[in-house]
């Protein structure tokens, strides 16, 4: 993820500059403040925007744990943030790139 130099991340990872944009480090609500969650420490955990985004567009969207669960499951499998955000080398979450 990215703070504040999109350039420098696009660059290292070989990525298009729209493509960037998904990995910008957000402030994710484990709940979301449109159910009451508040801006405690205790209620937000860094998320790229993909993530932050993705979990709450889902037809049912789950709770944080639930949500932790299905994102460690398809990092197992090798499935998670999709392919066609990568340009050049692949990338998974959890690796060491």
């Amino acid at each position: 993820m990215w703070e504040t130099d999109p350039k420098s991340f696009s660059a290292r990872f070989g990525l298009t500059d729209r493509a960037t944009l998904h990995f910008r480090c957000t402030a994710e609500h484990l709940e979301a403040r449109c159910d009451g969650g508040r801006d405690i420490k205790e209620n937000v955990v860094a998320a790229c925007q993909y993530c932050n985004g993705n979990r709450h567009k889902r037809k049912r969207p789950q709770d944080a744990v639930s949500y932790i669960e299905l994102v460690r499951s398809r990092m197992k499998q090798g499935r998670w943030l999709p392919i066609r955000l990568i340009v050049g080398r692949p990338m998974h979450a959890g690796s060491n790139q």
